[in-house]
């Protein structure tokens, strides 16, 4: 099956209180590995400049995410600054390579797309051409609804295009990202907001308190596993990642969400690209969490 990934690949330095590190990063590393883990033929439509690292594009070519001629660009590839400390993080752009184009979008069909950009890179005609090439189209929104100020420090502003969220089949969101889309800062409401808006599969992350996953016209709640938080760098395309490639298999929302939330939750206690390696344990962790999932409110 083909899954593609959108989004920049980036150059992270992170800074975490143990030690700085800087590593690739950006949907296309996280989540596209991760679903090439589990079988996939991965597609990335991304860009990068002539100071990405040959021998990380080596790395990535051996584990399944080829690039082509046409991804490289004359500007500096991406890149992050990103200050951690547990959940709390605040994110600076460094650097920004040019925006994806409709001719770097490979001429085929895709069974499930995982759309994620985070720099404003992706244009709604994109996003458009992408789902109609698409069986099933997956959003991370952050990049839409993200601005950056003078110093690149990265803050959350208002959808300005409301028909990116109602013209895909799911769509992951934290709280603030949330509030930025629907105006609503309980998730429920929010949730209930979009299912008006004709989106039928959904969720939206709080953190370490309950996970709120919209399905049809039932909201569930699933209670996320604690754990320690030493890098969250790269924990949403996790989600994401091992959520697509669950929901190519089973063909059930939530339970590939569990599958998520438990793959992101044990990949916390790891830095940067680690997380791809996911411990045998997260099967199992999903599955307690599916058994607990308890429906919270109709919409």
């Amino acid at each position: 099956m083909k899954a593609l990934v959108a989004g920049f690949l980036t150059i992270d330095t992170i800074l975490l209180p143990i030690r700085t590190i800087t590593s690739i990063g950006g949907p296309p590393s996280y989540a596209g590995l991760i679903c090439s883990r589990f079988g996939l033929e991965v597609f990335a439509l991304t860009r990068i400049g002539l100071d990405f690292p040959d021998d990380q594009l080596v790395w990535l070519a051996r584990n399944g995410i080829n690039l082509r001629a046409i991804d490289k660009s004359s500007k500096k590839t991406t890149r992050f600054r990103i200050e951690g400390d547990g959940a709390a993080r605040n994110l600076f752009l460094l650097s920004r390579c040019e925006d994806l184009s409709l001719d770097q979008l490979p001429d085929t069909k895709f069974d499930a797309s995982l759309i994620s950009p985070i720099a404003q890179e992706i244009s709604p005609e994109l996003l458009k051409a992408i789902v109609d090439r698409s069986d099933f189209t997956f959003l991370d929104p952050q990049g839409f609804v993200r601005t950056f100020d003078n110093r690149g420090q990265v803050s959350i502003t208002s959808l300005k295009e409301s028909g990116v969220v109602t013209s895909v089949d799911a769509l992951k969101m934290d709280r603030d990202e949330a509030y930025a889309i629907t105006g609503k800062t309980e998730a429920r409401e929010a949730l209930t907001k979009l299912s008006s808006m004709g989106v039928r599969r959904a969720l939206v992350t709080q953190g370490g308190e309950m996970c709120h996953i919209l399905e049809g016209k039932k909201i569930y709640g699933v209670h996320v596993p604690k754990v320690k938080i030493v890098d969250s760098t790269g924990a949403g395309d996790i989600l994401g990642g091992t959520l697509v490639a669950s929901y190519l298999r089973s063909r059930d929302f939530l339970w590939s969400a569990c599958f998520g939330i438990a793959a992101s939750s044990l990949s916390l206690n790891l830095i940067a690209l680690s997380k791809i390696d996911l411990p045998i344990s997260v099967d199992e962790q999903a599955r307690r969490l599916y058994s607990l999932a308890a429906p919270v409110a109709s919409v």
